[in-house]
């Protein structure tokens, strides 16, 4: 439980439904940080107030050390690469639904529930599959790709069949604490000054000034360190020039920031690392997203060595390596990775 409407609600129903239920928060932060958000002291607080009100028990794991290893540090590292990392997707795969869950199941739970908008479906064999929450403009399932069994049998998701304004409105009617309790920040232990400033804290270098340079090489400019860029952004660049011009591509061991059109953007083929793939198939067509809350696209995936090879059917914009991306079959999950490389 995070302290927020989502969580809040997902124990409130399943009390309702008649379960045993315990409230659980992670303490994620150093101490003497708290943004105020999913991960602090405060959160923490939110939270017992709503186990209060829903008159079960309430436990806080700290959960700083495996936070840091496997989110905060490996996001730092992936931006002084020259990449574009997902922390939450990290969060979901290495803290929420292996070190919390293994936790909580080694204490007697039958299953973890959180408040993501997503659903768990099973196919004509049994085998559970994460789909999409009903609300579309709320649907979560894309920071849920790596989930599957057998830590999937043991997980559930209240909110899939919900709309966001149905669990306000349920919030309201129960009462409860964080009924008008505001929406989390995206990246929960980034607060002041941005990632740049995060990450040269981590990493100094990736916050050393270098070139700016155009597709031949010739320099435009001088950027702020190359944790401070991403593949397809345009703010920022504090070059000028005769039309608007994006990253295109980050060189880390140069430390150099190619920019250029918004054409040059465009890539048809990706190869991912770091597979999911739960299809029988070597190659098959499916739905993709290669960022979270874009419009999903056709595209052909087929298995290749250690990896997957994605080829859109028409050509994607701002594809950068470090991010996800997800493949779906209708609605369910079928596979996904970590963009190693764009053409």
């Amino acid at each position: 439980m995070s302290g927020g409407v989502d969580s809040s609600v997902a124990a409130a129903l399943l009390v309702e439904a008649g379960h045993d239920v315990t409230g659980v928060t992670m303490q994620l932060l150093p101490e003497g940080e708290d943004s105020g958000q999913c991960c602090g002291t405060d959160a923490v607080r939110a939270a017992r107030r709503v186990c209060d009100a829903l008159t079960i028990p309430h436990y806080t794991f700290n959960s700083r050390e495996v936070f840091r290893r496997d989110v905060i540090l490996p996001f730092a590292l992936e931006y002084a690469r020259g990449r574009t990392p997902n922390p939450c997707i990290a969060c979901n795969d290495r803290v929420k639904f292996a070190d919390l869950l293994a936790r909580v199941t080694a204490q007697g739970a039958d299953a973890l529930a959180t408040g993501h908008y997503a659903r768990i479906t099973r196919d004509a064999g049994g085998d559970a599959w994460v789909t999409r929450g009903v609300d579309t403009a709320k649907d979560q399932s894309y920071f849920l790709y790596r989930l599957k069994p057998p830590a999937l049998d043991h997980v559930v998701f209240p909110l899939g069949e919900l709309r966001k304004s149905e669990v306000r409105a349920k919030a309201a009617a129960l009462g409860l604490p964080s009924a008008h309790r505001a929406e989390s920040q995206e990246i929960c232990f980034v607060v002041v000054g941005g990632i740049g400033d995060f990450v040269g804290e981590l990493v100094p270098e990736a916050v050393r000034p270098g070139p700016i340079v155009d597709a031949r090489g010739r320099v435009l400019g001088v950027h702020r360190g190359i944790a401070r860029y991403t593949v397809g952004q345009r703010k920022g660049l504090g070059i000028a020039a005769s039309e608007p011009l994006y990253v295109i591509g980050i060189d880390a061991p140069s430390e150099t920031v190619a920019v250029g059109p918004r054409s040059e953007l465009k890539r048809r083929d990706v190869y991912l690392a770091e597979p999911v793939w739960r299809l029988a198939e070597a190659t098959a067509r499916v739905e993709v997203q290669t960022r979270y809350r874009m419009r999903p696209v056709d595209a052909t995936v087929t298995r290749t060595g250690t990896g997957l090879t994605v080829a859109f059917d028409e050509p994607v914009a701002a594809v950068a390596p470090g991010q996800a991306v997800v493949c779906y079959r209708k609605d369910r999950i079928v596979g996904g990775g970590v963009v190693e490389c764009a053409s």
